[in-house]
């Protein structure tokens, strides 16, 4: 078993912006995990499809990632029977992988929706939860206030959802995505 504290952040990236890298920084200097590995989901069970493939996802969030230590790229939800749930991902990296000190990384966003998720009590069971502060006001519900821990985050407000339209009609984007991520949509020709 590893004593390593990890967490688990996971999400389409679909493209992967500086909203997402500042809250993985966010992520890693609460003091909560030594780790933090990024979870690209193959198949999200709450999207019907993806705008990008999941290779050029994967290779997005690799190279925006780079420069952040401490921040890895997980594929183990390729392996795992889809849809790619969270509860199936946490416990094969406590069961299976042998991580026994895991949280669970979101945004506060996904607060409000957090009960609608698959086997979400299974979840609470396991890790606890790291928030990061993705709205203004953000206020635990009751009942996850002995599980959750929400941490400093400076707000930034870039949706995924936005970008790509905003890449469909040629905006410039340099303030909200990584330059590598810039470079690898227009090399490959992406959100056309």
């Amino acid at each position: 078993m590893s004593h390593k504290r990890i967490g688990l952040f996971g999400g389409s990236f679909d493209p992967i912006h500086l909203g997402h890298l500042a809250i993985l920084r966010s992520f890693l200097s609460s003091g909560y995990i030594d780790e933090l590995w990024l979870l690209v989901n193959p198949h999200p069970p709450h999207k019907q499809t993806t705008d990008a493939g999941y290779t050029d996802r994967l290779n997005m969030v690799d190279l925006a990632t780079k420069e952040i230590s401490g921040c890895l790229i997980s594929r183990i939800e390729e392996d795992l029977p889809n849809p790619n749930y969270s509860y199936k991902s946490i416990d094969y990296v406590i069961d299976t992988l042998g991580y026994p000190e895991v949280y669970f990384c979101l945004g506060s966003d996904s607060i409000d929706s957090f009960r609608s998720w698959k086997n979400y009590e299974k979840i609470l069971e396991r890790v606890r939860l790291l928030v990061a502060q993705r709205k203004a006001d953000v206020t635990l519900p009751a009942y996850l206030k002995s599980k959750a821990i929400i941490v400093e985050h400076e707000l930034m407000t870039i949706s995924s959802t936005d970008l790509r339209d905003k890449l469909q009609t040629g905006e410039p984007l340099d303030e909200y995505l990584h330059s590598t991520t810039i470079d690898y949509i227009s090399k490959h020709n992406l959100y056309r």
